[in-house]
């Protein structure tokens, strides 16, 4: 009787194909309770052909099975865990890295959809920092720059651009630093006072004992010794002369006060100058005069 049932089951359209199904479905999900899941892909694989119509959604079951199975593996947590050391250690080209590298079962899981989505927000926030540091180098703001490699550096410190952002900004402090410097006038440089080389004293010479001097030589002598102290007297006497000259005519215009800053002087170069007392009287009585006028007039 049952081979009776089978063969009319084997012999209705799409019997052979239900039952192949039902066989794929059953060992795939046996496979994946076992942990084979390479085995259940491929019984996956011929439950997809085989299994059409309504069928087809136990193969559906089939592929949710393994996806569950193959995030829930060993080898997908500890791929999923490196993957989060990487975002919280600012290594984004490693987290990139990894996520690509996961198979279709662990890249399906849920845990790994969220990694995915936390590591596009970091990429879009280094790629702005980028902008902003590219920006401030163009404008030759090394503070900003700086301050930007800084906040890049602390986003993404894999980021490929961070090597020639900072060779950019070392160029742009050496250039500052050099125009600083050409502005800046520059110090003379101290020399330093050359030593001087003591020449040794030569033995002194034997003095050949010297001849009477004539008399007419030794008046020439007396009369070549005076004439500096006598050109001297004769300078001194010139100027007080000029200096008193001054005094009078600034007498003769009334204007004492310079006429007495002048005899001053004069006095200070050639005191003796009899002159001096002279002029200084008249100056007195001028103005003792030109003050008695001015004080009968009021």
């Amino acid at each position: 009787m049952l081979a009776a049932v089978i063969a009319y089951m084997n012999g209705k359209p799409g019997g052979k194909n239900a039952s192949a199904c039902n066989d794929a479905i059953d060992s795939g999900l046996k496979l994946v309770a076992n942990g084979s899941l390479d085995g259940a892909r491929q019984k996956l694989a011929t439950a997809k052909n085989v299994c059409t119509g309504k069928s087809s959604a136990k193969a559906d079951d089939l592929q949710a099975a393994i996806s569950k199975a193959g995030a829930a593996s060993g080898g997908c947590q500890r791929s999923v865990r490196a993957i989060e050391r990487h975002i919280d250690g600012h290594q984004l080209q490693s987290a990139a890295k990894g996520v690509a590298a996961l198979d279709a079962d662990c890249a399906g899981a849920s845990t790994v959809d969220q990694l995915r989505k936390q590591l596009a927000r970091q990429q879009a926030a280094a790629a702005s920092v980028q902008v902003g540091v590219r920006q401030a180098l163009d404008g030759k703001d090394a503070v900003a720059a700086q301050n930007g490699i800084g906040r890049l550096e602390a986003i993404d410190r894999e980021a490929p651009e961070l090597p020639q952002l900072k060779g950019d900004l070392q160029a742009l402090s050496a250039a500052t630093a050099a125009a600083a410097a050409a502005a800046t006038p520059s110090e003379a440089p101290v020399s330093t006072p050359a030593v001087l080389e003591t020449a040794p004293v030569p033995a002194p010479a034997r003095v050949a004992p010297r001849e009477p001097v004539p008399a007419r030589a030794v008046e020439r002598a007396a009369v070549a010794e005076a004439a500096p102290a006598d050109n001297g007297a004769a300078m001194r006497n010139e100027m007080a002369l000029s200096f008193l000259r001054d005094a009078e005519r600034s007498l003769a215009e009334g204007k004492f006060d310079a006429a007495k800053t002048y005899l001053d002087s004069a006095r200070r170069i050639d005191p003796a100058n009899a002159r001096i007392d002279s002029l200084s009287r008249r100056i007195r009585e001028r103005e003792r005069q030109v003050l008695q006028t001015e004080t009968t007039i009021k």
